[in-house]
């Protein structure tokens, strides 16, 4: 609706800028005997600011960035955003947590659609490049940094399950090849802790 506007407003502007020249009884529209009459937009420099690629758009093309320039500025303007970045997660944390856990019914909406179109598998072929090389030349670099923030939570996520075999009474250690049951104690403990059942 509103390109739909700005090409009734162009139009109009056009008619109005050309209808003299059109009705202009003179050869030369532009110099009659001293007289002279209005033009068309010369330019889409010309026109109204808003309507410069509407000409364009009329003719069924569309001025677009080179793709290097528009790489180029977004590699620039996003590394020089951190500040902001961490701004917006400071102020947005409590909101974020409260939005996305209310936001259930909308991710298995969405996950049970990507599964009927096959979404995954798409999203995964032909990105192992691209993983290789993101692994490589990022994830080398950040792995020890991000083992080192993860410390504490790997306590906290960790400790519980320790706990929970600490607590464990098993049965005496038999022979080799004869301790499944020991296994299976530890194991059905776990899941226990896991599904909170």
């Amino acid at each position: 609706m509103r390109f739909l506007r700005s090409v009734c407003i162009l139009l109009a502007l056009c008619g109005l800028a050309a209808g003299p020249a059109l009705a202009h009884p003179c050869g030369n529209p532009v110099d009659c005997g001293g007289i002279t009459t209005p033009q068309p937009f010369s330019s889409t420099g010309d026109l109204p600011e808003g309507l410069e690629l509407l000409p364009l758009a009329l003719m069924g093309a569309i001025r677009v960035k080179d793709t290097g320039l528009a790489a180029t500025k977004f590699r620039t303007r996003a590394s020089a955003a951190a500040p902001d970045y961490a701004r917006g997660v400071e102020q947005a944390a409590g909101e974020w947590e409260t939005q996305t856990a209310a936001s259930e019914a909308n991710y298995e909406q969405a996950v049970t659609e990507s599964i009927g179109r096959k979404a995954f598998g798409r999203g995964v072929r032909g990105s192992g490049g691209k993983y290789a090389k993101n692994a490589k030349e990022l994830g080398t670099q950040r792995y020890p940094q991000g083992i080192a923030n993860a410390e504490g939570a790997y306590a906290a996520g960790v400790g519980p399950y320790l706990d929970t075999i600490k607590g464990l009474q098993l049965p005496p250690r038999r022979p080799k090849g004869q301790n499944m049951e020991r296994a299976n104690i530890v194991a059905a403990a776990l899941r226990a802790k896991k599904t909170g059942s």
